[in-house]
């Protein structure tokens, strides 16, 4: 007999913080698997960007360093940029911080 999910269990987390916390689960992977255009050096940098970034953006609203977390993301869209998924990822966090 097959157990049955409940359909809360199904669910997704849909609010801004955990949407904003998968999209930048999905840049790093994104950049983890290019083994084509990202160097490793640059992979490396951004990997450790990105996880200083989202530390930082899990503070409350208004304990947040916006000028650090500003100053990452912008580190970001210029050296990865270039990458499509990554630039469209990068560009959708926007909706969820607004003073990026």
């Amino acid at each position: 007999m097959r157990s049955r999910v409940t359909e809360s269990t199904m669910e997704k987390d849909r609010s801004d913080f955990a949407v904003m916390n998968r999209m930048i689960d999905r840049i790093r992977l994104l950049i983890a698997v290019d083994d084509e255009t990202i160097a490793v050096k640059k992979k490396l940098e951004a990997q450790a960007i990105l996880k200083d970034f989202q530390s930082l953006l899990s503070e409350a609203p208004e304990d947040q360093e916006r000028g650090r977390i500003k100053g990452y993301y912008e580190i970001l869209c210029r050296e990865l940029g270039d990458e499509a998924d990554v630039a469209a990822l990068l560009s959708s966090l926007r909706n969820y911080v607004p003073y990026l």
